[in-house]
């Protein structure tokens, strides 16, 4: 008895040094990637034409996102995320220098996700023009309408969506989701995290997240005066005021998300 017992205890030492050994390795090559500034090419295949969205950024900007082998500077998925300092997607200009480093994971950091655009089942092309009204219209439901906009029901616990269309000062169709503030629920992290969907190059979408400024310290955190749009966003639902009546808080979203656009198309290409 005590023969298996020594047995099985050697085993489990085994495994739990093994197991911490793979955990030490797993860590330095985290460490090393987030330092890492060679460049790699990430491709990104369409889902309705041979077309692929290549991005070309220092490695450690994509994190531990990468799941397969990169060769020859090069890898292809179906999906990905690039990482930045927080501040550099949500408007901010005085850490102009922070969008072209690699991300310091000790401070907070925000990502932007890529992947292709899906047609409607059964379909073989993209509908074009406010791709998420025409290709996902089953999940939205009507609340107002005015001012040439529309407001949407989404989701579950009050979620709600607005749509732009594009135009003169929208590069691209782009999707706002946000929780109503709601003043029982002050705490809750949801009324000051803003999604964002937008489109790239027609077949693909971007998907990022802009917070309000409860999470800005420092040098990034606005003034009141300068009227941050991501903070509007929550003081018209303080005030029981509508979106819809404040388009110079959607052209806050519109200018922060062209400013994505550009940084990205600087980055980037679509190849046949």
């Amino acid at each position: 008895m005590k023969y298996w017992l020594c047995i099985l205890l050697l085993c489990l030492t085994g495994c739990f040094n093994g197991s911490s050994e793979q955990d030490k390795i797993k860590k330095m090559e985290e460490q090393r990637i987030m330092t890492d500034t060679t460049e790699i090419t990430v491709r990104i295949p369409s889902k309705v034409s041979g077309k692929k969205l290549e991005i070309t950024l220092p490695r450690c900007m994509f994190g531990s996102s990468i799941k397969n082998k990169i060769i020859n500077g090069t890898v292809e998925q179906k999906s990905i995320s690039i990482i930045f300092a927080l501040p550099t997607l949500s408007g901010f200009p005085n850490d102009e220098e922070a969008i072209h480093r690699c991300p310091d994971f000790s401070r907070p950091v925000v990502g932007l996700g890529f992947g292709a655009l899906s047609p409607k089942p059964y379909a073989k092309k993209l509908e074009p023009g406010n791709y998420w009204l025409k290709q996902e219209s089953y999940q939205f439901r009507l609340k107002e309408k005015k001012n040439n906009q529309e407001l949407y029901y989404i989701g579950v616990g009050g979620k709600q969506s607005m749509f732009v269309n594009k135009s003169e000062t929208n590069q691209q169709d782009f999707r706002i989701d946000f929780w109503p503030f709601d003043a029982e629920i002050e705490n809750s992290p949801f009324p000051h995290q803003i999604d964002i969907n937008s489109i790239l190059d027609k077949e693909f979408r971007i998907v990022y997240i802009v917070y309000s400024s409860r999470f800005l310290h420092g040098k990034h955190k606005p003034p009141v005066s300068q009227n941050y749009f991501a903070d509007g966003l929550i003081q018209i639902y303080k005030n029981n005021e509508s979106l819809l009546d404040h388009p110079e808080i959607v052209q806050g979203f519109i200018k922060n998300n062209n400013a994505i656009l550009d940084y990205i198309h600087q980055h980037s290409k679509v190849i046949d």
